[in-house]
């Protein structure tokens, strides 16, 4: 070699020699030299070139890693800090909460992707993995900003397929007790609407429940309604009706990262006693226009993404249906309803649904960005009964329920190359909820009324939510967080029954948390220690709640973690029960008097095992929630008052995967129990709470036969408590829940165009389930009454197809 750049050198000696080099070409070009002669070693070679050079080399594995040598005290070693941000290779997404190792340590990015870590070490050997991407093992230099780009494991184009390097388990990952993160793009393939695709992903996980089919309120680990959260961009969803899987909470064309704390969550998570899905919707393409529309036999939905110059993206999106989802028919009534007062109604509802999202993202090369996001949804659900319970008696029912939810966020950061991460937030979320239901049962002989009964009920609730937070890379082991917190809630409920003003009630408070949670991350052990405090002026009361997290890997293949804390929530939903055993749910904010804050105390662990294509985990929790409310209103017994109570939810998750081939196949099982003690109960002993379920199993199948994926899954559940009154006693039945569902999904691609076309049947075998509190009892006399049903999805054939550029 004579007078050649040493990067070319490097190049050369590479592909004649089968070498691994690491280096940066515009640093190493700089830089001539000259040689004739052999070397007896890579090493000698190496350590005559950079002779005279401020350059330095060191092998990490089998790669050497060459890079310009610093001057730094022998006294004091300088720390590096190695920064940057994983993004998206095809449309720059950032990508949050990937797993970075980085040399015998390792951090996560956050929201925005960005990661930061600070070590004596003058080289890092870095390894970025993300759920349904194909991972990267490289080597970095310090102290500059890096920009990762990973591949998705599964392209549009078959041609740009990568079949050669390793890649992330697709479906699901576990690093925390009770904590789990998603890959929501597998979810085109699963059964159900694509429309609802982020519960039909859910729900076959373990600890959620399936048979509830309540895609609008998750019951995880045997939470109550309104004790679990569902976060999206930082905005608190409230949920909708949603009375049926075909319209999800959230439009699935906009999800990018689904995150499920199942309990035992950190610090950084506040007002909250059950489980949380925090859902982080997608910023936009900043690289090119693109388009997708998905239409199905019930709705609708586009997105239509456009960069906007070189630093920022905007993004939105709509759905609607254009058909009654329930195709209403003739309601079917029980056999011999001519002699049998106490006959059953099963109901199939109208309607409607329609959403918009707005996004706008952007992010400079100072790594400062802002984001603002909107979303607005609206679902109407009505349903009328007239007819002939009796050959003497008429029923007439009409119940109309309307549901919007609005909400809006914006953020600004600034991620720092020092390894500090700063951003500030403001939240608004409210839900606005209408229901009248009216009934008369009437003699047709003599047209008298026998029994007359109107409900009508307005609630609304609000959250604005003012957030600062930062992340601080102390350290190659250590990472500091901290956040301060300031939140303003309100509730309102107006009912009137039988035109009688029953309750009136507005409340607001506001409430003030700090919180500051310790990483401490060694090669084989993680300890998240962490603490909130939370001031509530208008309760005058101040409360502290400890979280604690442990990790530690036992092999390559095995990993024990354990979590626990505790945890309050003032804003919920309170059940009221009416003297027929039916139940109801508002939203109302704790005031102390009449509804207390509620508290709980989270414990879970999990034993956890990958090797190649097999992935198991066994899971242990127990959960303790006191201060739950619930209004009797009993008014054949002169009864109305507000009883609070506890509860406690045990069980056992298994979950075992199995990778074969690019097919899949998965099993879910719970086994849990749940129960409740309330004051007014006759004897002071647990009964089983609403929600409660023995065993729940869940089996599923993904077939990989690219561009053709079939996909099955079968859901038994033993059955939710259904309370049979008598004059003495109170006895329960269970009702088994069965569901099998199928799949067929095609992928194709025309020049520019890409598309996805396929079919599925929810519930195959049309087997007759009954959702979890779906029974309602009406009264047609003084002493007599029927019931009426929500059935939950019978068999549903349902078409799609989605196109994009």
């Amino acid at each position: 070699m004579n007078n050649k750049p040493l990067s070319e050198v490097l190049v050369q000696l590479r592909d004649i020699h089968n070498l691994a080099f690491s280096f940066n070409d515009t640093e190493l070009r700089q830089y001539n030299v000259t040689a004739d002669r052999q070397f007896e070693s890579t090493e000698e070679l190496l350590s005559f070139l950079l002779k005279d050079l401020p350059l330095k080399w060191e092998k990490t594995g089998d790669i050497y890693v060459i890079y310009t040598q610093k001057k730094q005290s022998h006294q004091n070693p300088v720390k590096h800090t190695l920064s940057g941000r994983i993004v998206d290779k095809n449309s720059f997404e950032p990508l949050p909460y990937a797993t970075i190792a980085i040399n015998k340590s390792g951090t996560i990015t956050n929201e925005d992707g960005f990661f930061s870590h600070k070590s004596s070490d003058s080289i890092f050997k870095v390894k970025v993995s993300y759920l349904g991407y194909y991972i990267i093992d490289t080597t970095l230099t310090p102290d500059k900003k890096h920009l990762i780009k990973l591949t998705p494991s599964m392209e549009q184009l078959k041609e740009v397929i990568i079949h050669d390097r390793l890649i992330e388990t697709f479906l699901y990952s576990e690093d925390q007790a009770g904590m789990i993160r998603l890959n929501h793009k597998i979810t085109k393939f699963l059964p159900g609407s694509s429309n609802n695709s982020i519960f039909n992903l859910l729900r076959l996980q373990t600890g959620i429940s399936a048979t509830a089919e309540s895609s609008g309120n998750l019951i995880i680990w045997g939470s109550y309604e309104g004790q679990s959260r569902i976060l999206f961009d930082d905005m608190l969803l409230f949920g909708m009706k949603n009375f049926n899987d075909n319209i999800g909470i959230v439009n699935p064309l906009i999800v990018k990262d689904i995150k499920l704390m199942k309990s035992s969550f950190g610090a950084s998570y506040g007002d909250c006693v059950g489980g949380i899905a925090d859902i982080t919707g997608k910023d936009g393409n900043r690289k090119k226009i693109s388009m997708d529309m998905s239409i199905d036999n019930f709705a609708i939905n586009s997105i239509f993404e456009t960069p906007i110059g070189d630093n920022s993206s905007l993004l939105f999106a709509f759905r609607h249906t254009y058909r009654n989802l329930y195709n209403p028919k003739e309601l079917d009534l029980t056999p011999n309803k001519e002699n049998k007062i106490d006959s059953d109604i099963t109901i199939l509802p109208d309607y409607t649904f329609r959403d918009i999202n707005l996004k706008y993202t952007f992010r400079n090369e100072k790594d400062i960005h802002i984001q603002f996001s909107f979303l607005a949804a609206q679902d109407k659900f009505s349903y009328n009964v007239d007819d002939m319970l009796t050959d003497w008696l008429q029923l007439l029912r009409n119940t109309q329920e309307t549901s919007l939810q609005k909400g809006a966020s914006f953020v600004i950061g600034k991620d720092s190359k020092k390894g500090i991460s700063t951003r500030l937030g403001v939240s608004f979320s409210s839900l606005e909820n209408k229901f009248d239901n009216q009934n008369r049962a009437i003699n047709i002989f003599n047209n008298n009324t026998l029994k007359y009964t109107r409900q009508e009920t307005i609630n609304n609730t609000q959250e604005i939510n003012v957030h600062l937070e930062s992340k601080w890379a102390v350290n190659d082991i250590h990472s500091l967080e901290s956040g301060l917190f300031w939140v303003s809630n309100s509730s309102s409920w107006h009912e009137d029954t039988s035109n009688v003003n029953m309750i009136k009630q507005t409340i607001n408070g506001t409430h003030i948390s700090f919180m500051a949670e310790d990483n401490i991350t060694f090669e084989n052990f993680k300890l998240i220690t962490g603490i909130r405090l939370t001031h509530v002026p208008y309760l005058q009361k101040t409360f502290l709640e400890p979280r604690l997290s442990a990790s530690y890997s036992l092999s390559k293949t095995i990993n024990f973690n354990l979590g626990g804390g505790l945890y309050r929530q003032f804003l919920t939903k309170n059940s009221i029960e009416d003297e027929y055993g039916n139940y109801r749910y508002m939203w109302t904010l704790a005031n102390d008097t009449d509804y207390p804050v509620l508290r709980a105390k989270h414990i879970s662990g999990s034993l956890t095992f990958e090797k190649n294509n097999t992935q198991a985990s066994l899971t242990p929790f127990y959960k303790y929630t006191d201060g739950i409310t619930r209004y009797l209103n009993f008014r054949l017994r002169d009864i109305e008052t507000i009883s609070t109570g506890h509860s406690q939810s045990y069980g056992l998750d298994f979950y075992l995967k199995q990778n074969l081939k690019g097919h899949t196949a998965w099993i879910s099982y719970t086994l849990s129990q749940t129960e409740e003690l309330f004051e007014h109960f006759l004897k002071n002993e647990y009964l089983y709470a609403p929600q409660d379920q023995r065993h729940e199993l869940k089996l599923a199948t993904l077939l990989n036969f690219d561009p053709i994926y079939f996909s099955t899954n079968y859901v038994y559940g033993s059955g939710f408590p259904l309370a049979r009154y008598s004059s003495d006693e109170v006895t329960y039945e269970r009702i088994p829940y069965k569901r099998l569902d199928i799949a067929l999904t095609y992928k194709f691609n025309m020049k520019r165009i890409y598309g996805e076309a396929g079919f599925s049947i929810l519930n195959l075998l049309n087997h007759e389930n009954y959702l979890y509190n779906n029974l309602e009892r009406v009264p047609t006399s003084q002493i007599s009454s029927i019931n009426i049903y929500q059935q939950s999805i019978p068999f549903t054939p349902t078409v799609y197809l989605k196109i994009g550029f």
